[in-house]
Order: structure tokens, then sequence, then C-alpha cells
């Protein structure tokens, strides 16, 4: 198992490029690695990253009510959301 993450400049949002950046990443862990599941955690109010990963065909698992301690906000609750080899598909 591996956990992903990404972080993109916000000039840069809406051009499709953190969606190819993800699908890119999920092939090469899958087919080329051979990474079994793969995860990524996401903020509730981060709606751009999880549409990301949903576009992606990622698969909402469920919330980690205050699961993170991130700097200047405190603690969290974290969206996980996965994919597992056998569900990839290009």
């Amino acid at each position: 198992m591996i956990t992903i993450g990404y972080r993109l400049n916000d000039r840069f949002w809406g051009n499709g490029i953190a969606t190819k950046t993800v699908r890119a990443m999920t092939d090469y862990l899958f087919n080329d690695i051979g990474i079994n599941r793969i995860q990524a955690f996401v903020m509730p109010q981060n709606v751009k990253s999880a549409n990301v990963l949903r576009r992606t065909k990622f698969v909402e698992e469920g919330v980690i009510r205050q699961g993170h301690i991130w700097k200047g906000k405190g603690v969290v609750d974290l969206v996980l959301f996965s994919m597992l080899k056998s569900e990839y598909t290009v």
C-alpha cells in the first residue's frame, strides 16, 4: 500500500494537470512498481482535490474524524479515497 498526495499552485487549477498526474502515478505504481493499493487523504473542504480522485476512479471509503493535526488549522477530518489494483482500468 502507498499513500499519494499532490499540491498544485492555484494559478494552474482547472487545466487537468492534477488529474493527468494522478492517472500517471496510478499507472506507474500499479504496473511498474507492483503496488496493490493506492490511497489518498483529502480534507472535506477540499472539493477540487476530491473531484480529481473521483475523476480518476478512486473510491471514497469514508471520513476519518479528527484524523490529522494540520499546522495552522488544528485537528481536522480527512476523507479517505483508495483504489485497488484489481479495480484499475486504463
